[in-house]
């Protein structure tokens, strides 16, 4: 009896948080031209800047307009695949909470009647899928890829310089990586990301793990670059070491995200402790 209780009690826990979800996507992606239907009563969680006070006058009754079908976003998930993503030491590895967060909002976009697109890259682009409704083809297309066992190293100005050649109508770009994604060409990278925001409207999401600088004391070990195969040692009970790298890491990290805020580009750093549910949560608040 109480399986079957908590069985009911996970189910409403699932539809509650997709409920609110969906509520808190609408707010996030609504777009500022949207294309507004009939007038409805208004529900709480609805956006606020959909209410209509001429209706609202007539009926005292607090109503919101509606949203038409043909007002849909295009939303384009552009999405990391090479071998860095792979890297994980919290709850999962930073490609698979980066998948869940795809397919989360692959569904929501499905009931707030937007378009959803995939671009998977590594140095150059592996996979495009145009911007669809009912896009399930994600999933298999991202394992198979990840599944591989080519070393997929990250070019991200390969990407950029393709959403700027491929996007024609204004949508909204996603943009998941790793964090030292723009390692490499980063003039080129912050060049095109600007002529990428002046199209569209973008967000950047920083995949990063609490121990991507190995804060864990292991002694003398071995390690490999994922991407180029590069393999050197290091002592990680070396703490003068350890703690150049770590300021080092951290300070470039910062002077990243500093880079891309200043082409007017909002960004939201993953976490692999979180899970899809609760990054969203952090990022549509």
């Amino acid at each position: 009896m109480a399986t079957v209780g908590n069985g009911i009690g996970n189910v409403n826990m699932v539809l509650w948080t997709k409920s609110v979800l969906s509520k808190l996507y609408r707010k996030f992606f609504c777009p500022s031209g949207v294309v507004l239907g009939d007038a409805r009563e208004y529900v709480a969680g609805d956006d606020t800047r959909l209410i209509n006070w001429h209706v609202t006058a007539k009926t005292n009754a607090l109503s919101v307009n509606t949203i038409c079908a043909d007002s849909g976003n295009d939303i384009i998930f552009a999405l990391d695949v090479s071998e860095s993503m792979k890297f994980g030491t919290k709850k999962q590895p930073k490609i698979s909470l980066a998948t869940d967060i795809l397919k989360t909002l692959s569904q929501l976009s499905e009931t707030n009647n937007d378009r959803m697109g995939l671009v998977a890259f590594s140095h150059k682009v592996e996979k495009y899928f145009p911007p669809r409704r009912r896009a399930k083809c994600f999933q298999y297309a991202i394992d198979k890829m990840i599944h591989s066992n080519e070393r997929l190293r990250t070019d991200l100005a390969a990407v950029l310089g393709f959403l700027n050649r491929v996007l024609a109508k204004r949508s909204r770009v996603i943009l998941v990586c790793d964090t030292f994604a723009m390692a490499v060409n980063r003039k080129t990278i912050l060049s095109q990301l600007h002529i990428l925001k002046s199209r569209h409207d973008v967000i950047m999401l920083p995949l990063v793990d609490d121990n991507d600088m190995l804060k864990a004391r292991l002694g003398r070990i071995t390690v490999e670059d994922s991407e180029t195969g590069e393999i050197f040692e290091m002592d990680t009970n070396d703490i003068g070491v350890m703690s150049k790298i770590e300021t080092k890491y951290s300070t470039y990290q910062k002077l990243i995200f500093k880079d891309v805020e200043n082409v007017g580009i909002k960004i939201f750093p993953i976490n692999t402790r979180d899970s899809a549910a609760e990054f969203l949560f952090k990022l549509f608040k």
